[in-house]
């Protein structure tokens, strides 16, 4: 591609690229420059670019909310823990404890299934309560991903000795 140079131009020897090099006068004093080239940068930057931090913000939005539900999972355990903790008998316990992780995770955009170990259920002992919370993913759009994560969190609660009832 040949350019015709303006008043202010020179045209000099043409490069090995196929480009013609133009010398431009003005009163900062002379400038080289490519004049084929003009504007790539834009469109790469549209095409690569551009998505590549669509993808990015996602996946950021993704771990965001994958860190979320993984605290939220332990809170709930540990909520449903203390509530087992000071049901008077190992069925009130389980209730208490489901009803506490269903009280926690109720407004947030999980579900969490608790379970109950009162195996150790008397004065002294401990009740462990384990939960799985299910979070969403489909609404994220991200590929590879799938729709649902499941975090896992569990919590123990000693049972005061010296209490009324068991």
């Amino acid at each position: 591609m040949l350019t015709v140079p303006h008043e202010s131009e020179e045209v000099n020897a043409v490069p090995t690229t196929g480009h013609s090099v133009v010398t431009h006068r003005s009163n900062a004093g002379l400038r080289r420059g490519v004049v084929g080239d003009r504007g790539s940068v834009t469109s790469e930057l549209a095409v690569f670019v551009v998505p590549f931090l669509i993808i990015m913000a996602m996946f950021v939005v993704f771990c965001g909310r994958a860190a979320s539900v993984s605290i939220d999972a332990h809170a709930v355990a540990a909520a449903a823990a203390r509530a087992a903790a000071d049901a008077p008998t190992q069925a009130a316990a389980r209730t208490a404890a489901t009803q506490a992780a269903n009280a926690m995770a109720s407004g947030s955009r999980f579900t969490c299934t608790a379970s109950t170990d009162t195996a150790l259920f008397r004065r002294g002992g401990s009740v462990t309560v384990r939960v799985a919370c299910l979070m969403r993913l489909d609404d994220l759009g991200l590929p590879q991903v799938g729709d649902t994560r499941t975090a896992r969190a569990s919590a123990t609660e000693p049972i005061d000795t010296y209490r009324a009832g068991t």
